[in-house]
């Protein structure tokens, strides 16, 4: 047996007891999986990671080997890591709406490395949080022109579910058709309401059916299966590239400052951040608000945004969604909490996120 045979059959001798070792370390880490299941530990544990890298390295006795050693360990800590996000269904990201869907596309920024599960609406999307199907959910919330989307607010008000972050995404809004039709031959645009009403300008005076669609992707969609030249739909250059389709005209929302911003909600409600958001309720009686808006003034918080939404059971009634500078576990802020509670017939901390100040955006 020559040297270079007799190396192979040493690796392959290594390569199985290696196997039978990673065998028994991944059923081990399943033992860690159930515990961090019953107690709601998160699956990063930097400090954890550090040691066991720190004490794998001083195992080994030659220093050439140690960086790639260290780069060894680090791989089968992150193949660890994914494991059991999949495990815990944590390595599922939603989104509501298919391909192409800004949703989509602003879900991609945001868990570049994750699985990506679409969901007919914003609800089911909700739901599969809410049930531990996915770790997260990604839902468009406000937009910098046609406001916020209510039915996420009502969602939030409805749900166990809690805000984890926000990302501001770019809307660049597109007019496309099959290939070899022209503008002029529109008589039909689907898209999502927000977005028929985002490029509004553009549309007037053009004699255009506008016609609602769940999303823009799913109208964009419909567009490529039609194949009616006098058909086209409103959506992101990345859907038009998906779904073939030629875009007929580029940037066509009204204002080029057109911004989403999207949610990222989860189960449980975050450790900490720089903003809160709130839901609450007061009672129908004059003054009510304001005493509520007082409260927090006198608690020197500032209050960066409030929107009210009516209550589907209550005609009339109102539920007051407010953004403020706080942090969720400082005293300030639980004295805020314990002094609008007698003021508030209902009231919850809708999320804990880090968010620059909006003047930065």
């Amino acid at each position: 047996m020559d040297s270079l045979t007799k190396a192979r059959a040493t690796i392959n001798e290594i390569d199985k007891e290696m196997a039978e070792l990673f065998e028994q370390r991944m059923k081990a880490v399943e033992q860690v999986i159930a515990y961090k299941q019953e107690h709601s530990l998160p699956i990063l544990d930097a400090s954890r990671e550090a040691s066991v890298i720190a004490n794998n390295l001083s195992y080994i006795q030659e220093d050439a080997y140690r960086p790639y050693y260290e780069e060894f360990i680090q791989d089968v800590m992150r193949i660890s890591r994914f494991f059991q996000k999949a495990k815990l269904h944590q390595d599922k990201i939603a989104y509501a709406g298919t391909l192409g869907a800004f949703s989509h596309i602003a879900a991609m920024k945001l868990f570049p490395d994750e699985r990506l599960i679409h969901l007919p609406t914003f609800e089911e999307v909700v739901e599969a949080v809410e049930q531990g199907e996915v770790a997260y959910g990604v839902l468009p919330f406000e937009n910098s022109y046609t406001g916020e989307v209510g039915e996420n607010m009502d969602l939030i008000l409805a749900h166990d579910i809690y805000i984890h972050q926000m990302y501001d995404l770019k809307i660049e809004q597109n007019l496309m058709g099959i290939k070899g039709t022209r503008i002029e031959n529109i008589k039909q645009v689907y898209s999502k309401d927000q977005a028929i009403s985002q490029s509004r300008k553009f549309l007037e005076g053009r004699h255009i059916e506008c016609i609602p669609y769940p999303n823009t992707a799913i109208a964009a969609q419909y567009i490529a299966e039609q194949k009616d030249p006098t058909k086209a739909a409103i959506a992101s250059k990345e859907t038009a590239a998906l779904y073939d389709l030629e875009i007929l005209a580029r940037n066509i929302n009204t204002s080029d400052q057109n911004t989403t911003r999207f949610i990222v909600i989860g189960k449980h409600m975050p450790k900490d951040g720089n903003r809160i958001s709130m839901v609450f309720t007061v009672a129908h009686k004059t003054g009510s608000l304001a005493k509520v808006m007082s409260i927090i003034s006198d608690h020197g918080f500032n209050m960066e945004s409030i929107h009210s939404r009516s209550l589907k059971d209550e005609p009339f009634a109102y539920y007051f969604y407010v953004e403020l500078v706080a942090q969720l576990h400082s005293a300030a802020f639980t004295a805020l909490y314990e002094a609008m509670k007698p003021l508030c017939k209902r009231i919850k901390i809708a999320g804990s996120y880090q968010l620059e100040s909006r003047d930065k955006i």
